[in-house]
């Protein structure tokens, strides 16, 4: 009988885990930025804003006569060379807020990235958290490329 029970916990707990995306946590969310910045790919980095992060940037691209996508994407395109995440930073959760992470260089520079539960799934919730990733992420900036 232990047998036949520590089998049916273990199956509830890979369905369980199954049904849950990567994205559905903050981590996997700003996992799935990272990969999408690395690989340049707009529409996946831009699905994983919030709307605050969205409207800083639809901002940031008005004044830049760009949209909001444009202006993000002079950002990330600013970006010469990437860091490393296994060696270079590593991605921790806040002790306050279980939601927000930390990003931490192997340099010692710490970053806080504030996320947002929007209609069941987690998004970089700002501006400032979406520029602190790039920071962290970023191994060489061009400084001459500003907007």
């Amino acid at each position: 009988m232990k047998i036949t029970g520590y089998i049916l916990l273990v199956t509830l707990i890979l369905f369980c885990s199954c049904g849950r995306k990567i994205a559905d946590t903050s981590k996997g969310c700003v996992t799935a930025f990272i990969n999408a910045v690395e690989q340049h790919d707009m529409e996946k980095a831009w699905d994983c804003l919030g709307k605050d992060a969205k409207a800083f940037y639809n901002d940031l691209g008005d004044k830049t006569r760009k949209s909001g996508k444009g202006a993000l994407e002079n950002e990330i395109n600013r970006i010469k060379s990437f860091r490393n995440a296994q060696k270079d930073y590593v991605m921790k959760k806040d002790k306050d807020n279980e939601n927000n992470l930390h990003l931490n260089t192997s340099g010692g520079a710490d970053f806080l990235i504030e996320m947002v539960d929007e209609d069941g799934a987690f998004k970089i919730k700002d501006g400032n958290s979406v520029r602190a990733i790039l920071k962290t992420i970023a191994g060489e900036v061009d400084k001459q490329n500003p907007y």
